[in-house]
Order: structure tokens, then sequence, then C-alpha cells
């Protein structure tokens, strides 16, 4: 039981990290723009060895907010980013809710014996995995659909690629805190040996 617990709380640890790391940097996506590499991330874009907040990208919007050879609107590129930035804010939070409980599972009060910690640390990391999910599925579909039209030479970067790896990182360290949980409810039901 122990084993699974710090192998879930190992995986946790390291995914609240990259969580956090991916959401802060800028290197979601990469692309060539008049010649010259530029990235983006949730926060800023950067280009020629200057940054702008994505707010500040507003030049080649209308009046009315739409794009001028898009249509786009404004209004759906910033819920987009706001919606990433808020699931990727709210994994890291639960991920690290779940760390607490993790942490506490180790201990054995007898205040908390109705309430399981090793389940609670398991749902938080699932809770934090949904959280990334949405996050990354948002930020694939309208990268894809829109911004990916928009550059003809853009990839994918090392930011993105984190999110994904801490989205396997808090779902497997979910599946060991279950496992745990599953390895306690049978060892109090068979009784102590």
């Amino acid at each position: 039981m122990h084993s699974f617990m710090g192998g879930g709380l190992f995986c946790a640890i390291v995914g609240n990290i990259l969580l956090v790391v991916s959401t802060a940097t800028d290197y979601w996506m990469q692309y060539r723009l008049s010649g010259s590499f530029a990235h983006q991330g949730l926060w800023r874009y950067c280009m020629s060895g200057k940054c702008y907040m994505q707010t500040d990208s507003i030049g080649e919007w209308g009046a009315l907010g739409t794009h001028s050879t898009t249509g786009t609107t404004w209004f759906s590129l910033v819920s987009y980013w706001n919606a990433t930035r808020a699931f990727m804010i709210l994994s890291a939070m639960s991920c690290f809710a779940g760390i607490i409980a993790g942490i506490l599972s180790f201990a054995h009060f007898s205040a908390f014996e109705r309430f399981n910690r090793s389940f609670a640390a398991g749902i938080m990391f699932f809770v934090s995995t949904l959280f990334v999910l949405l996050a990354m599925a948002i930020y694939t579909g309208v990268t894809v659909n829109f911004l990916g039209k928009r550059f003809g030479d853009w990839r994918f970067s090392w930011s993105y690629i984190l999110g994904w790896v801490a989205l396997l990182m808090t779902f497997f360290a979910g599946i060991f805190y279950m496992c745990a949980y599953r390895m306690h409810e049978c060892r109090r039901v068979v009784g102590p040996r």
C-alpha cells in the first residue's frame, strides 16, 4: 500500500511541477512570421526578441472586434485563452490539494477513520487530469482550426508537450492512489494478519 502511495505521490509532485511550468512558460506554439521565428504561450507572445501580452495583439482587429482577414471575433480568441488558463490553474490547484491529501494519507489519525485520504487524493488527481485534459483539448482545437491556418509554418512546442506529460502524470498518480485505497479496503475487510 505504501509503495503505491509513494509512487502516486512522486507522479503527483512531478505532474504538479510540469503543470506550473507549462502554464507559466511561453512556448506552447512556435511559428515563422515575417521571416523570423516567434512563439506564444497562454499569457504572452514573443517575436523578434520582444514579448507582448496576449491582449496586445489588437492591431489587426477592427473596431467591432472582428479580424480583418479571417472574420474571427476577438472575443472568441480571448475566451479560448481564458478557458485554457483557467483549466490549467484549476488543474494545478486540484493536484496540489491531492498532494496534501496524499501526504496526509501516510499518517494514521483515528479522527479520520471514516474519511479515507487515499481515496480523496486519488479523486483529486483524477479531477486534475480532467481539468488539464479540458485545457489541452481547448488549446489544441483552437490552434489547429484557427491559429494553424493563420500561420503557415507552425508547430506545437515544449510547454504544450509538458502539459500532455502532466496529464499522464496526474492520471497515473490517481491510479496509484486508487490501488492503494483498494489494498487498504481489502486488508480492512480481511482483518489484521
